[in-house]
């Protein structure tokens, strides 16, 4: 039986930041799904860099959520 995780999947739209280079923020825009070694989710990101935005698709244990302001 498998156990949960700990903690929840990420969503689309939610703000992330990259665990190597925490000054690079962006926002999920597409989920891939389980394409990564061992099934482990792929997240496609947009990041919003001058003079056009960037795309990078990452696995999930390679972001950082950002906590919504209340």
């Amino acid at each position: 039986m498998a156990g949960k995780k700990a903690t929840e999947p990420l969503k689309l739209g939610d703000r992330v930041t990259v665990r190597l280079w925490p000054n690079m923020r962006g926002r999920i825009v597409e989920l891939c799904g389980p394409l990564g070694p061992g099934g482990v989710q792929i997240y496609r990101v947009r990041f919003p860099l001058k003079p056009k935005s960037d795309y990078m698709e990452l696995r999930e244990d390679q972001l950082i959520l950002i906590p919504a302001e209340s």
